[in-house]
């Protein structure tokens, strides 16, 4: 009978779910009553961070909640092939692992995100939305002049996921270039570029300035023939003197991963072309900082990188902007 009642729920969309749950309330039925697979197919409709809510409310919805129907929709389709990637990096085996873990245990790992391609990539399961959120170390990009210490140094930060960023020394030739090959399930995305400016104003090197803006550019594409664009520019000189100093995150614009042609909810795997330009050699330019670039779903203001700040031993010597 459970089983029986666990699958009608199950097939259930989610706004038929909320009318079965008003009709509970209307019947003044308790819905702890329910059997437990019927309660997990009803949180199965919701996201994680509502499930872990839901089992501090009642025992009942406590027994629900380790069940593993609970969890299986908050997966996505592409969930087994992220985690042996990721796994099969550390010292166990993926196998084991998967057959020592419950869909509850994947569901938590991949809020807290996967690490992909020796730690050069970042994978996480959003906790509020259940989309899926991907993120690109700027240590797996191309960066023009990036291994020659005279105009790059790259930095140890802790405000970072990655712990790793490019620092802009000076340089008259700017550009951050590179393809990104990754699967996102169907839907609207937003490209985000992580950045941070010191002040050219009160560095040493006077000389460095940002007359022109950085353009940045974005286009996936996908073996259906699908492609979305977008660009815009950024312009440094005039960012307001609060901004300087400080990590913020530049929006780019939104693409569109189109559906495929089996089902509407597999992910796609695409090809991100991603670049950072401003190619005018009259002058120098210097003091920019790049972190990572991500794509997160249209509207998402959840955070997917832990919140610590960094030294600034600048600031405490009161040299502030020092290159």
């Amino acid at each position: 009978m459970e089983t029986r009642c666990a699958c009608f729920v199950s097939a259930l969309s989610r706004a038929e779910i909320l009318e079965l749950t008003k009709v509970v309330h209307k019947t003044k039925m308790n819905l702890a009553d329910l059997p437990d697979d019927c309660i997990a197919a009803i949180i199965s409709h919701t996201t994680p961070f509502d499930a872990t809510r839901l089992a501090r409310v009642c025992w009942a919805f406590k027994r629900a909640v380790e069940i593993d129907t609970a969890w299986e929709n908050f997966l996505p389709s592409d969930y087994e092939s992220m985690c042996n990637k990721s796994w099969a990096e550390e010292e166990e085996s993926s196998s084991r692992r998967r057959r020592s873990r419950s869909k509850k245990d994947i569901v938590m790992t991949m809020t807290k995100g996967l690490f992909l391609d020796q730690g050069f990539q970042k994978y996480v399961l959003l906790r509020r939305t259940r989309g899926v959120c991907r993120v690109l170390s700027v240590a797996a990009m191309n960066v023009a002049w990036g291994q020659d210490t005279r105009f790059w140094r790259w930095e140890q930060s802790r405000s970072s996921c990655f712990g790793k960023v490019a620092h802009l020394l000076a340089v008259c030739w700017l550009e951050i270039s590179g393809q990104w090959s990754c699967s996102l399930p169907p839907g609207s995305y937003t490209a985000v570029w992580r950045l941070r400016i010191t002040n050219p104003q009160g560095g040493r090197m006077y000389f460095l300035s940002w007359k022109l803006p950085l353009t940045f550019c974005i286009s996936v594409g996908d073996d259906d023939g699908e492609d979305s664009a977008v660009e815009r520019e950024l312009s440094l000189s005039q960012i307001p003197s609060g901004g300087f100093e400080e990590w913020f995150e530049f929006a780019v614009g939104d693409i569109v991963i189109h559906p495929g042609v089996a089902t509407s909810t597999t992910a796609k795997q695409v090809c991100v072309a991603y670049s950072i330009r401003e190619t005018d050699c009259t002058y120098w330019k210097g003091g920019l900082f790049v972190d990572w670039l991500t794509l997160r779903p249209s509207g998402c203001k959840e955070a997917v990188q832990p919140k610590l700040h960094d030294m600034e031993l600048s600031k405490i010597r009161g040299r502030p902007g020092v290159f």
